[in-house]
């Protein structure tokens, strides 16, 4: 999985984790090891940072599928801001060195480690046609989803040689879902009196 952060990829990872092809999301581990244990413990990789490593990868494991979770810019751009806004609260890291690492990806994916629309948007927008130029001689390597758009298992699947499962295709990590369960936690301590 390809996509950058907030296009569906925990849901990706979800998704091919039904298909039993055993994903791992976040590898932060394959950052500054693309030899890593982990590398051989797992089939599928999703969000950071796979976008910043995937064309290390594709070198080191020819004949791998690469799928490119995408969604459209202005929906992006929102999740983006919640994420390093107010969704940064659900995300928080404890550890300094990961924090670091972290900082260290979005620097590296979007010139910035603070939010800055029109800078986001810009490496948005880079970082779309690079996946597109990189495969173009490529179609059968490359798979775009736009999950928002009704992308799933019908498309997942084909690409895959995968029998459709009977479930449903997750959807995960939904900034909307965190703030209902945030609200709910708040009314009932509201409630308790505490």
């Amino acid at each position: 999985g390809i996509g950058l952060q907030r296009t569906g990829t925990t849901s990706l990872a979800k998704a091919l984790n039904i298909l039993k092809i055993k994903t791992h999301q976040f590898p932060i581990e394959l950052y500054h090891d693309i030899d890593h244990s982990i590398i051989q413990r797992f089939e599928g990789f999703t969000d950071n940072p796979i976008p910043l490593l995937y064309k290390q990868l594709d070198k080191k494991y020819p004949n791998s599928k690469f799928i490119h979770t995408v969604r459209s810019e202005g929906e992006w751009i929102k999740s983006i801001q919640w994420l390093y806004t107010l969704g940064s609260k659900k995300f928080e890291w404890k550890n300094e060195q990961r924090k670091d690492v972290i900082r260290e990806m979005h620097l590296k994916l979007y010139g910035t480690a603070t939010f800055d629309e029109a800078l986001f948007l810009q490496k948005y927008r880079a970082y779309n046609r690079d996946v597109t130029e990189y495969f173009a001689n490529r179609p059968a390597d490359l798979l775009v989803l736009d999950l928002t758009q009704g992308d799933g298992f019908d498309k997942l699947c084909s690409f895959l040689g995968k029998g459709k499962p009977g479930a449903p295709f997750p959807h995960r990590n939904k900034s909307e879902a965190f703030w209902k369960v945030a609200a709910r936690r708040v009314v009932k301590k509201i409630l308790r009196g505490s």
